[in-house]
């Protein structure tokens, strides 16, 4: 996940902080080069473009929280900590409605040369609001706009890390018009059916970034909201689920605190992990009964780790590989780091099931972002799989055939980075299915037999009007099966802006309505079968922010997730952050529920909570072929909500025991201001 800084300083840190930077040492605001420009939007599809170069005054970090803002952005008062740059978007007709837009605003810095700079673009739009802002720690910074709102835009570029002399950045600035291709909308197949299992009142109330798995042992599943675990079990005909909180014996490193939760169910072999950082390493446990007892797991890499938006996976081994126990899977660990440390990421192998982990292997090598997706391990051939959302400009996946021990890097052509993770699976016979939200705003899904050597890509949300998408999941069953969920709006423009969705007066909603999408394909992505699962309750109101921190739209926070039960069933795993006054809990002061999100358009009933819930198939072709008469045909009398085709793209742009170890380790990762950037807000 991705993490900024908290409103508050500990002492120690900000003595430090004026120690190193005192505010009349402050150095004079500098003007990118040109200062201004002006691009043109074009009215058919193409692209304008424009450069320029820019310096990045010095900064410790910690002295953006402490002189500029409380919040660390670049858009406090004090503009010698940031650089600016302005831009004149026009649009001289209105843009075609059938085709898309896209505005990207980019800054970019070399990395491998000076591994420890780090940098943070804001934009503001011609009202003088914050747009969006990308913060990821790592080579480049982009912000994409898929509304064609005429006006000056103002970059603010600031950095979080700097040598003494600052640092240089190049930008670029971009407006195209796109055709988006068609859905490949498969026909005659009849569409899958989805019921919304919401938690009860008081449970899973903290669930952003949720995980969920399903042992195919005996079809137990689990679901992970922050440092609590919970045993789900459905009952069909009455269309209830009864919650159960696990792992809650003695204290443990999985269940005290948490700067970000993962778990995951090898659904083979039917043991379950479940994870909770703790900033360099993380405390985890196993268990392979349900959770009836646990077993303590070293939790990370042995030597220096990534210290954030850790994922655990495992399958079978590549030929030639093996365990060093019983226990017949490999095991994965892997985190992001900053450019100095593991190339950008690194994954550790565990050959004992989970207890101990190797050392951990660089991924990138600074050929992509930190930040990444959920490790996924092929079942046919123990192949290894890490998705990331930016590698130099594209989606692209991070191949091993060797058990985690040599990386390389396979990117999409065409594909255009975006701010939340890329989702990746492999089918029985290994075939490759990776799920993105493009940088265009469309859910994009690509498929390979190659192992990522070639691609086949399908725009996924023409046939169904989704202009933005967000937290893409995919999983895979047969070869030739494969499921796709994502958040998706037909509304566009900046997903991140305070006011995406509302009315000009901010009191209502007129727009920014999130459901979950789920599509299925049963013909190894040559067709598509998509389904609005969540047609009755929207998922999110307005915005879903992704540049980490304290802000209220970060209430989803990174991803949601995805599994398939050994019958083929379909579960999606949320945090639901629009939800009726059953489940809202009770304010402190009024004692009244707080939402009325579902049945109201008002801003105000919008809470933004992320309570867990889970979207579970209840009929049709399931992912496993097998089990197809499993279950049942329909359900009930609810229509489903299927895609309408359309057509084509002609343009594709080219916790407090953790706390102290971190502060400890401050300075290892690169200074004070980027390890303390990635302390969670809401854990502490």
């Amino acid at each position: 996940m991705r993490i900024r800084a908290v409103r508050r300083l500990p002492v120690g840190l900000l003595g430090l902080v004026l120690l190193c930077l005192t505010a009349t040492e402050l150095p004079t605001a500098l003007a990118s080069v040109p200062s201004q420009q002006t691009i043109t939007l074009p009215s058919a599809p193409s692209r304008n473009i424009v450069h320029f170069t820019g310096h990045a005054p010095f900064n410790t970090g910690q002295a953006n929280i402490a002189f500029d803002d409380a919040t660390g952005a670049c858009d406090g008062t004090n503009v010698a900590l940031r650089d600016e740059h302005t831009v004149n978007v026009l649009v001289p007709v209105p843009p075609n409605p059938a085709l898309d837009v896209l505005i990207r605003f980019e800054i970019d810095w070399n990395a491998l040369a000076e591994p420890s700079e780090d940098m943070r673009l804001d934009l503001f739009g011609p009202d003088g609001k914050l747009v969006a802002s990308s913060d990821s720690s790592q080579f480049q910074e982009s912000v994409d706009l898929t509304a064609a709102v005429p006006g000056v835009y103002s970059m603010h570029i600031c950095a979080f890390q700097t040598g003494p002399t600052g640092q240089d950045y190049t930008g670029v600035v971009s407006a195209a018009v796109i055709k988006p291709s068609a859905t490949p909308v498969a026909a005659s197949v009849q569409p899958p059916t989805y019921r919304q299992f919401e938690a009860p009142k008081g449970t899973a109330t903290a669930a952003g970034e949720p995980s969920i798995g399903n042992n195919w042992k005996t079809d137990h599943t689990f679901f992970t909201a922050n440092t609590s675990e919970y045993d789900v079990a459905f009952n069909d005909k009455a269309g209830t689920s009864r919650w159960t909180p696990v792992n809650v014996g003695s204290p443990n490193g999985s269940n005290i605190t948490s700067l970000d939760p993962i778990g995951f169910t090898d659904s083979v072999t039917g043991r379950t992990f479940v994870s909770q950082l703790l900033f360099v390493c993380s405390g985890a446990v196993f268990t392979d009964n349900d959770f009836a007892s646990t077993t303590p797991s070293q939790g990370c890499g042995t030597g220096i780790n990534g210290f954030d938006h850790q994922t655990f996976g495992g399958g079978p081994y590549p030929e030639g590989a093996g365990p060093l126990t019983s226990y017949p899977h490999a095991v994965y660990y892997c985190s992001q780091a900053q450019a100095l440390v593991l190339g950008n990421a690194g994954c550790s192998r565990s050959d004992d099931g989970g207890l101990t982990f190797g050392t951990p292997v660089p991924v990138w090598n600074g050929n992509c972002t930190g930040l990444h997706g959920h490790v996924r391990v092929a079942p046919n051939d123990g192949t290894v799989y890490l998705p990331d959302g930016n590698c130099l400009g594209e989606v692209g996946i991070g191949v091993s055939s060797d058990a985690g021990q040599s990386w390389s890097i396979r990117k999409v052509p065409g594909s255009v980075d975006a701010q939340s993770d890329p989702s990746v699976s492999a089918g029985s016979d290994g075939t490759l299915y990776l799920g993105w939200a493009d940088g265009t705003g469309r859910p994009e899904m690509a498929v390979s037999t190659d192992h990522g050597a070639h691609w086949h890509v399908s725009d996924i949300g023409t046939s169904i009007n989704v202009r933005n998408t967000e937290f893409a999941e995919v999983i895979a069953g047969d070869g030739n099966r494969a499921a796709f969920a994502f958040l998706g709006t037909p509304t566009t423009g900046s997903t991140q802006a305070a006011t995406f969705g509302k009315s000009k007066d901010g009191t209502t909603f007129t727009g920014g309505r999130w459901d979950l999408y789920i599509s299925t394909t049963y013909d190894r992505g040559a067709h598509w079968t998509t389904v609005d699962a969540t047609p009755n309750d929207p998922v999110q109101r307005g915005c879903i922010w992704n540049a980490g921190g304290g802000n209220p739209c970060r209430n989803l926070l990174d991803f949601n997730d995805i599994t398939v039960s050994k019958q083929g069933r379909v579960m999606v795993a949320i945090a639901d952050g629009c939800v009726p006054p059953s489940v809202d809990p009770i304010d402190s002061q009024t004692k009244k529920a707080t939402n009325n999100c579902v049945a109201s358009n008002n801003v105000s009933a919008n809470g933004l909570v992320n309570h867990g819930a889970i979207i579970r198939q209840e009929s049709g072709k399931g992912l496993f072929r097998k089990y197809d008469p499993t279950l049942p045909t329909t359900v009930g009398s609810r229509p489903p909500h299927v895609q309408k085709p359309t057509s084509g793209r002609s343009l594709a742009p080219t916790g407090l025991n953790a706390w102290w170890t971190g502060a400890g380790l401050l300075l290892l990762f690169g200074g004070a201001g980027r390890a303390w950037r990635h302390l969670r807000h809401n854990r502490l």
